[in-house]
């Protein structure tokens, strides 16, 4: 028999961690709560697999610097200050992994600060192409080149519309809008947060490129 599953998609996944007193971000926590941004991504279709492909891999790839020393890096902030002063490390593999995650979770951040907006304001849009198109423009595009614009244009495309979100967001139960943006405005508080520290860390040291 089949368990019903309680409350709406964001609500059963892990938050984003509490930024600490000092501004840091647990590592652990925050890898969970991403990997539950992977599952998201699951839920739009198999043409968004390339992009779980990738997130998925980014925190594979700092999940492993963790475990080498999981004291030392138990906060985000650590893995990118170690690998800044270890002059043998030239590949800075624990960097470039969290500044591609943090570019990707900044996309669905977006996106679903335009779902949240468009709902808040009663418009109720359908095709959510725009949102995907608009937050992709703002976050993502001039970092890739003209074919992997290409392939995110088709993905795009494959996008599913509103209701259909709403129902897989909800676990199937479509009077259920109100719990699912609710607890999607929870999600995005944390989320949020989380992003700010992760861009005030790369503007301080100069890692965004």
């Amino acid at each position: 028999m089949d368990v019903e599953v309680c409350g709406t998609f964001f609500r059963n996944k892990s938050q984003f961690p509490e930024v600490t007193s000092e501004g840091n971000i647990y590592t652990v926590d925050f890898l969970e709560a991403s990997r539950g941004i992977v599952s998201f991504i699951e839920l739009l279709g198999k043409a968004f697999l390339p992009v779980k492909y990738d997130v998925n891999g980014n925190i594979e790839k700092l999940q492993t610097i963790y475990k080498t020393d999981e004291l030392k890096f138990k906060h985000l902030s650590s893995i990118v200050i170690h690998e800044m002063n270890d002059d043998k490390d030239k590949d800075k593999v624990g960097t470039d992994a969290l500044l591609w995650l943090k570019r990707a979770l900044q996309y669905i951040q977006v996106f679903l600060s335009y779902f949240v907006e468009d709902y808040v304001q009663g418009n109720c849009t359908e095709d959510l192409v725009p949102f995907f198109r608009k937050a992709y423009e703002e976050k993502l595009k001039q970092y890739h080149g003209f074919i992997i614009q290409n392939l995110f244009g088709l993905c795009l495309r494959a996008a599913p519309g509103r209701k259909q979100l709403i129902v897989l967001l909800s676990n199937g139960k479509e009077d259920k809008e109100g719990e699912v943006f609710d607890d999607l405005k929870n999600f995005l508080v944390g989320m949020t947060a989380n992003l700010d520290i992760i861009v005030d860390l790369y503007k301080k040291y100069n890692f965004e490129v």
